[in-house]
C-alpha cells in the first residue's frame, strides 16, 4: 500500500473476481439523495456523451451536410487506474497490484435514410506497472497483458424519437446484467434489444412516464478479455450455449420510481428483480428519499448451474437517504434467503448493502450498512467525500460455519465543472475487511486511485 503513494502524483500528470463489485462504484458521489439513482433507475438508459467538445467549429462546417455526417460524433475517453489488492488468512495469502493506462475511442454515425446510425468502441489498456506474479486485477488481461478491443460494434434503428432497435455488441445497464464499468474497461454485451420511452416527462405535472427495454443477448465480454464469450460460460456453465432473455421497465411519476426486470436463460438461470423508490423535499436543505428492492433467483429446465442441482434463493434490501443542503446520511438492510447465496455472473451488484470489497449476500447473510456522503461544492471546491460501514452475519449451512463480516470504505472524488476541465474525475477509494468464520479471521484492503478525462471531439 506505501508504494501506491508515490504514484498518485504521477498519475495526475498523464494525459489522459469473486469479491463483490456494486454498481454504485460506477458513479460519483451524490451531491443530494436525488442524485442517488438506484439499480432499476439505470435501465435501458444510452450512454451519455461527454461534456466538452474540442472542436465545436466542425460541427458549423459540416452543417448543410447529410445527417448521416452532419450528427456523427467521435468522442474520448482517457482512464488511468492502480488498484492494489491484498488479502491474508491464517491459510493464505492473496496479492493483486496493476497501474495501468489507456481509455477508450468512440465513433457513432448520424441517421442514414432518417432512420439507421452506426457505432463503435474502441477500448484499451495498457500496463504501466503490472508485476506478473499479481495478475487478475481485472485492469488488464489476467496475465497482466495489455489489450484493445472493439467492444462495441452495432446498429441503431430509430422508431420515432423514444424508441429504437439495437443489434451487435452494444453496452447495457440493467441491475442483473451491466457494464460492471470500475476497471479499465467495461463489461459489454453481443445482442439485440428494443427499447424506449412512453408518456409524459416523468414529472407530476407532466404525467408519468414509461421506459421499457427487452431483448435477447447472447454474448458477454469481461472487463478484462478480448474475446466474447457465451453467457452461460460467464455463468460457469462452458458447456452451454444458451443466451438471455431480458424484459423490464420502469414507472416514473413525480418524486415515485417503481420497475421491474425479469431474465431468463434456459437450463441456467431465472432471474426476477423489482424495486421501488420515493423521495421529497421538506424545504430549507432537507430532503429524503426512500427505497425498497427484491431479487428472486431459480434455476431453470435442466438445471446445469449448481452442480446440476436445482436451487432457489432470494434477497430483500432497503434503504433511506437523509439529506441536508450537500451531506446525505444513508440507513440500509439486506436479508439473503439461507438456501443459497446471490448470483451475479453477468453485472456488479445491485444490492444496497454490497460494498467496495465484500458482497455481504451469502447465503441467510444479513447485513447492515452506515453512510455518510458531503459535497465540498458549498467551500468551493468540486470534490466530495464519503465514508461507509458495513457489517453482515450469517448462520446458515449454506454459508459455512457461522460467519461475522465488516467493512470500511472511503470514497473522495474531484470533478471540476469549468472550462476545459469538465469531462476531467479523479477519485480514490479505500476499502478494509475483516471475517470472522469457524476460529479463523481473514483480513483484507484495497486502495483504488483512478483519473478519467472524457473529451467529444465534434
Amino acid at each position: 500500500m506505501l508504494a501506491a503513494a508515490g504514484l498518485i502524483a504521477a498519475m495526475l500528470a498523464l494525459p489522459g473476481s469473486a469479491l463483490a463489485q456494486n454498481s454504485k462504484q460506477e458513479y460519483p458521489i451524490p451531491r443530494t439523495p436525488a442524485e442517488d439513482l438506484t439499480a432499476i433507475e439505470r435501465i435501458f438508459v444510452p450512454p451519455k456523451p461527454p461534456p466538452l467538445t474540442a472542436f465545436p467549429e466542425v460541427r458549423e462546417k459540416w452543417k448543410d451536410t447529410p445527417a448521416f455526417l452532419r450528427d456523427s460524433r467521435v468522442s474520448f475517453e482517457a482512464r488511468s487506474y492502480f488498484r492494489d489488492y491484498v488479502s491474508s488468512s491464517p491459510a493464505s495469502s492473496t496479492m493483486e497490484q496493476a497501474w495501468a493506462s489507456g481509455g477508450s475511442v468512440s465513433a457513432e454515425t448520424g441517421k442514414l435514410f432518417d432512420l439507421v446510425t452506426l457505432g463503435a468502441v474502441l477500448y484499451t489498456s495498457f500496463p504501466v506497472i503490472a508485476p506478473p506474479q499479481y495478475g487478475n486485477t481485472g485492469l488488464l488481461l489476467p496475465d497482466q497483458q495489455g489489450f484493445a478491443v472493439f467492444g462495441q460494434l452495432y446498429g441503431q434503428a430509430h422508431l420515432f424519437d423514444d424508441h429504437r432497435i439495437t443489434v451487435g455488441r452494444y453496452l447495457y445497464n440493467t441491475p442483473f446484467l451491466g457494464p460492471h464499468d470500475n476497471r479499465m474497461a467495461p463489461q459489454t454485451f453481443s445482442g439485440y434489444t428494443v427499447s424506449g420511452t412512453l408518456g409524459g416527462d416523468g414529472t407530476s405535472g407532466g404525467g408519468p412516464s414509461f421506459r421499457y427495454g427487452g431483448g435477447f443477448i447472447d454474448a458477454i465480454k469481461p472487463r478484462d478479455a478480448i474475446t466474447f464469450q457465451s453467457m452461460a460460460s460467464a455463468a460457469g456453465v462452458p458447456a452451454s450455449n444458451a443466451g438471455v432473455g431480458v424484459l423490464g421497465g420502469l414507472l416514473t411519476w413525480g418524486p415515485a420510481r417503481i420497475g421491474a426486470i425479469n431474465y431468463y436463460s434456459q437450463d441456467l438461470l431465472n432471474i426476477f428483480y423489482a424495486e421501488g423508490k420515493y423521495g421529497h423535499d421538506f424545504g430549507g436543505g432537507f430532503t429524503a428519499l426512500a427505497a425498497a428492492q427484491f431479487a428472486a433467483q431459480s434455476s431453470t429446465g435442466q438445471s446445469q448451474m449448481n452442480g446440476g442441482t436445482a436451487f432457489a434463493t432470494s434477497e430483500f434490501g432497503a434503504k433511506v437517504d437523509l439529506g441536508y443542503d450537500t451531506g446525505i446520511l444513508t440507513l440500509g438492510y439486506s436479508v439473503t434467503n439461507p438456501g443459497l447465496g446471490i448470483l451475479t455472473p453477468w453485472s456488479a451488484s445491485p444490492f444496497y448493502t454490497s460494498a467496495l470489497i465484500q458482497n455481504f449476500q451469502r447465503a441467510g447473510e444479513q447485513a447492515v450498512m452506515v453512510g455518510l456522503s458531503h459535497s465540498l461544492i458549498g467551500l468551493g471546491l468540486p470534490a466530495a467525500v464519503s465514508t461507509h460501514f458495513y457489517n453482515g452475519w450469517t448462520s446458515a449451512a449454506a454459508a459455512g460455519p457461522p460467519l461475522v463480516e465488516s467493512e470500511w470504505d472511503i470514497h473522495v472524488d474531484w470533478r471540476p465543472d469549468h472550462d476545459r476541465l469538465q469531462g476531467l474525475w479523479f477519485r480514490v477509494q479505500y476499502g478494509r475487511f475483516t471475517i470472522w468464520q469457524g476460529g479463523t479471521v481473514t483480513n483484507g484492503e484495497e486502495l483504488r486511485v483512478v483519473l478519467n478525462y472524457k473529451l467529444s471531439l465534434y
